[in-house]
């Protein structure tokens, strides 16, 4: 035992200070990843809460061969000067924690932790700077972390007065000093971004890479996704010692009450019914209930027939989206050059070279750009000339312990991708996971699915391959990551189940794309061997039948007509 003079309390900040692996800052490539990754998350959060399309610049410069700048800017609401401190430098503190509706963070460790990151490894101050509205005064501060007592230590505050952000209407910036390594690959900010784009259509993104490269992505959607609204927790995802805190917690009242006031889906009959199963008096109020008087209600509450929890907490990306995402990544953007894709981020700036205009989308309406786009009855898309296939699929909402949660799955096949292994994206709450895909259910979903019947290549327990990319996404009120570094999700068997019925409804699909293409190809070839023969045979016939030219003419017209007959018209070239 330790002598009680070593004995002190820790605060959070110091415990994840010495355990920073814990929060994604295992390796320097991934600690500029992770940080990123959090003041994106809170970007896009805060923009979309405000009712704000978003508009987000990451910037990493080079300060030495190990340390970068890492600085993310927003055109959000910008954050009051109360809380500038207590945001970017205090651990466990947030907004999103006690709320039940989907949002990227959920814990308000991210930011912070980045900071604290930063701190650590550079002995340098995050500079913050933010703007609420276009008259406000822009508030500027340096800030550290006291990770004894989880604080925050403003070292320098003064206002801005720049032309930048002068005439912004609002926004926040923070800008990170810290330790780390840019490389790019799978792994990478620009491979993160990316897939971020092509969750979050609704948003523009602009990177500025250390070496001063610009990639932009262009916002495709011009609408905001629906916002989620908060849910009340449903009973059936409640434990004991969660009722008993929530029994505490509560006024004097009675059972009945407080399961209506604190449960969704509970109603009077509904509450009376689980007390009375309970073998409780109707009368009982919340002061004084003992453990085992806890432990009848919560197995009454399980014994209960219940509604499924309301879904409007989620806001999932839908098949639309997700299919317009794909064919912009995968399709359209090839076929513009960085400048125009800059140029669709800051309208004013618009080029109109090539005869291209703004791309904009409007489906399932076909547009000028999409001539050769085959829109399909199962909600896909597919161009033979360019030779790829698209579609995604939405499933339903469906409940684990008792929170709300919906799946999507989106495919893409075909153009410009290598026959490797199948490229699976996985993403929750919109936010890409780019490490531990083993560790996650979605790719264990993915390697379950019998992608042989659908036409890929598959050994026995990997993934598919091919020329595809499968993007799986989880909407919940309550993502189950297996670490707080969120990077892979847990094997709940509700969440299984669901992507693999997602998965099946997909490669059903390509399966029938595949088919028909092949089927085409086989006629096509069929046509070709008798096209090289068709004069031969007419030679042959007019020599056995003592044929005239114009009887000779007449069997070559009646051959192609039955050629044609058979196996189509010929496109002329």
């Amino acid at each position: 035992m330790s002598s009680s003079n070593n004995i002190r309390e820790i605060s959070i900040s110091e415990f994840f200070s010495k355990n920073r692996h814990l929060l994604g800052f295992d390796s320097p490539i991934k600690a500029l990843l992770t940080a990123v990754r959090e003041g994106v998350d809170n970007s896009l959060d805060a923009c979309e809460e405000a009712g704000i399309m978003p508009s987000i610049t990451v910037q990493i410069d080079s300060e030495s061969e190990t340390q970068f700048a890492v600085t993310i800017s927003d055109n959000g609401p910008g954050i009051s000067k109360v809380h500038l401190g207590n945001i970017f430098a205090k651990l466990l503190y947030g907004s999103k924690f006690h709320r039940l509706r989907q949002s990227r963070g959920q814990q308000g460790i991210g930011i912070s932790a980045a900071v604290m990151y930063g701190q650590m490894t550079t002995g340098k101050p995050a500079l913050v700077i933010s703007k609420t509205s276009a008259q406000a005064v822009v508030h500027e501060i340096e800030l550290q972390i006291d990770t004894k007592k989880n604080v925050p230590k403003i070292l320098k505050e003064r206002e801005n007065k720049t032309l930048e952000w002068q005439e912004k209407e609002s926004g926040t910036m923070i800008r990170i000093h810290m330790e780390g390594a840019y490389k790019e690959g799978r792994h990478g900010v620009l491979a993160y971004l990316s897939q971020t784009a092509l969750s979050n259509p609704h948003a523009s993104f602009l990177f500025i890479d250390p070496k001063h490269a610009r990639h932009p992505f262009p916002r495709l959607m011009h609408a905001l996704p629906k916002a989620p609204e908060e849910i009340k927790r449903h009973p059936h995802g409640v434990e004991i010692g969660l009722l008993m805190q929530l029994l505490q917690d509560a006024k004097k009242e009675s059972v009945v009450g407080f399961l209506r006031k604190e449960f969704s889906r509970v109603s009077e009959n509904v509450a009376t019914d689980i007390v009375k199963r309970a073998g409780l008096s109707l009368s009982r109020n919340t002061q004084g209930i003992h453990r085992a008087e806890a432990e009848s209600l919560v197995k009454s509450i399980q014994a209960t027939k219940l509604l499924p929890p309301p879904t409007n907490c989620l806001s999932p990306l839908g098949e639309d989206s997700l299919i317009k995402a794909l064919y912009w990544l995968f399709v359209e953007s090839k076929k513009w050059d960085s400048e125009e894709q800059v140029a669709l981020i800051a309208p004013e700036q618009r080029l109109e070279k090539k005869g291209q205009s703004e791309f904009a989308f409007d489906w399932p309406k076909i547009e000028p750009w999409a001539q050769n786009i085959e829109t399909n009855e199962d909600n896909s898309l597919s161009s033979k000339e360019d030779n790829y296939f698209v579609t995604a699929v939405t499933r339903p909402p469906n409940v684990y312990r008792g929170n709300p949660f919906q799946v999507e799955v989106g495919l893409f096949y075909g153009k410009g991708l290598k026959d490797g292994l199948m490229q699976v994206y996985r993403y929750a709450n919109r936010v890409p996971l780019q490490y531990q895909a083993s560790a996650c259910a979605m790719t264990k979903a993915a390697m379950s699915a019998p992608w042989k019947s659908y036409g890929l290549d598959q050994s026995k327990g990997a993934l598919p391959s091919g020329p595809v990319v499968l993007v799986m996404h989880a909407a919940s009120v309550w993502v189950p990551y297996t670490s707080e570094s969120k990077e892979a999700i847990a094997h709940y068997d509700e969440i299984l189940k669901e992507f693999r019925l997602a998965i099946l409804e997909c490669g059903r699909r390509l399966q029938r794309y595949l088919r028909h293409q092949k089927r085409q190809a086989d006629e096509m070839k069929k046509r070709s061997y008798i096209e090289k023969y068709l004069n031969p045979i007419s030679e042959a016939l007019s020599d056995i039948l003592g044929l005239q030219t114009l009887e000779k003419q007449e069997i070559v017209l009646n051959l192609t007509h039955i050629l044609e007959k058979n196996y189509g018209e010929k496109k002329p070239k």
